[in-house]
C-alpha cells in the first residue's frame, strides 16, 4: 500500500483494520502458495494461473532458486526501520536484481510498475546498492502478461528512500483525489461515504436549477461519484451471496453463475475452413440472475 500512502494516508491504514476478503482474495492466495509449490517440486501446477507463472518464469532461461520466492525483506534508512513485507520473488544477478510480483486481480487496479512504490522499496530492501528493476505479472487462465520497469540505478535510490520513507511515515488522514474510485478501502472510509451522500443530494438540487455550461462538469464529477458507491455496493452484496449469503427482494433470490466467454463472431466460417485454431473464446464470467424465492 506504499504508493497508495503516497496520495491518502488512511487507505493503508484502512487495508490493515480491513484486509481483502472473499472468493478473488481467497483464490489469489491459492494461486501465489501453487506457485511456490510447483517450482519447488518441479511440478506441474494444479491452477492454471499457477502453470502460466511457472511456464513464464522456465521462458527466462534463468536458473531460478526456490529460495528466491516468498522472501521477507526489512528497509533500513539510517538504522531506523522503515517498512517491512514478503515479496513474491527475487532473482539475483551479478549487476542487477529483479523483483518480480504475480497478480490475479484487474491490471487497471494496479499501480504502474514504474512508479510501484512497494515494489520499488522490496527492491531497495533486498539490496540497496545494485541496479534493479520491478516486474509485475498479470496472470489469467493460461496466459502471462509480463510488464517490466525500467532499469533504476544506485545514484537513484537515496531519492527512491525519501520517497518510500514519506510515504511509510505518512499520518493516516483521508487525503480525496481521483485515485478514490479505485481504492479498495472506500467503503470504509468516512470521507468517502460523505462526499457520496453530498454527490446524490447536489445532484438533485444542481438537476432542478437546470443544467449549464458552469455546472455540467460538476454534476457529471458527483454522477461517477454515485456510479462508483453503486457498484461498491452491488459488488459488497454479490461477495455476500458467494459466501453463503442470502439477497432476496420482491420474493426474488439473487444468483450467481458462471457463464463461457464468448467466441469469435465468425467461428461458424473458421469451423467450415478447418481453421479452428484461430477461434478464440473469452474468459468466463460471472452472471446475476434473479429467480423466485423456492424455485
Amino acid at each position: 500500500m506504499l504508493s497508495r500512502a503516497e496520495v491518502c494516508g488512511l487507505a493503508p491504514a484502512l487495508a490493515e483494520r480491513y484486509p481483502e476478503t472473499g472468493d478473488a482474495a481467497e483464490r489469489g492466495t491459492a494461486i501465489h502458495a501453487e506457485i511456490v509449490r510447483a517450482w519447488r517440486e518441479n511440478d506441474q501446477a494444479t491452477i492454471p494461473e499457477a502453470q502460466a507463472a511457472c511456464d513464464w518464469l522456465r521462458s527466462l532461461g534463468q536458473d531460478v532458486s526456490p529460495n528466491s520466492f516468498e522472501r521477507e525483506v526489512t528497509l533500513f534508512g539510517d538504522l531506523e526501520e522503515i517498512t517491512e513485507g514478503t515479496l513474491d520473488l527475487l532473482i539475483v544477478e551479478e549487476n542487477l536484481i529483479t523483483v518480480v510480483d504475480w497478480k490475479t486481480g484487474r491490471p487497471e487496479n494496479v499501480e504502474d510498475v514504474d512508479t510501484n512504490l512497494q515494489l520499488i522499496a522490496y527492491a531497495l530492501a533486498a539490496d540497496f546498492d545494485k541496479p534493479f528493476c520491478c516486474v509485475l505479472v498479470f496472470l489469467d487462465g493460461m496466459h502471462a502478461d509480463a510488464r517490466y520497469s525500467r532499469i533504476f540505478e544506485p545514484a537513484e535510490h537515496p531519492a527512491l528512500l525519501a520517497r518510500v520513507r514519506a510515504a511509510a511515515t505518512r499520518k493516516p488522514e483521508a487525503h480525496p483525489g481521483e485515485w478514490c474510485g479505485s481504492c479498495y478501502q472506500r467503503r470504509f472510509c468516512e470521507s468517502y461515504r460523505v462526499r457520496e451522500s453530498q454527490a446524490l443530494a447536489l445532484i438533485e438540487s444542481d438537476v432542478e436549477l437546470g443544467i449549464t455550461d458552469d455546472n455540467a462538469g460538476l454534476i457529471m464529477a458527483r454522477a461517477k461519484a454515485v456510479r462508483e458507491a453503486a457498484e461498491t455496493a452491488e459488488a459488497m452484496v454479490k461477495a455476500h451471496v458467494r459466501n453463503g449469503g442470502a439477497c432476496i427482494v420482491d420474493g426474488k433470490r439473487l444468483t450467481l453463475g458462471s457463464c463461457k466467454g464468448r467466441e469469435s463472431a465468425d467461428v461458424k466460417s473458421l469451423k467450415e475452413a478447418g481453421l479452428t485454431q484461430y477461434i478464440k473464446q473469452g474468459a468466463d464470467y460471472e452472471r446475476a440472475t434473479w429467480k423466485k424465492e423456492g424455485k
